[in-house]
């Protein structure tokens, strides 16, 4: 995968301490692009462009998404939820 695909806030740090650290950041990374993959539709795209942009204000993710604006807090609530139990405690 090219870097440009992955969101923001799913690349890794340029500089990683030593090789462990690297391997490790990749496996967290890779977890947790599995667990937004596995998400429903609507929890994947919104998280995405969380992710794409983090300053986004609900105004912006709601066009962007094409949702009401209320919409977004709750279904964020949710989808963090969610994703929270499907990756468990270790990340």
């Amino acid at each position: 995968m090219v870097n440009a695909e992955i969101p923001a806030g799913l690349r890794l740090p340029r500089t990683a301490v030593c090789p462990e650290t690297h391997h490790l950041a990749r496996e967290r990374a890779a977890r947790l692009r599995a667990a937004v993959a596995r998400l429903p539709a609507r929890c994947g795209a919104l998280l995405a462009a969380l992710l794409d942009d983090p300053t986004a204000d609900y105004s912006t993710l709601a066009a962007r998404l094409g949702t009401p604006r209320g919409s977004i807090g709750p279904t964020r609530s949710h989808c963090l939820e969610c994703l929270r139990r499907r990756l468990g405690p270790d990340i």
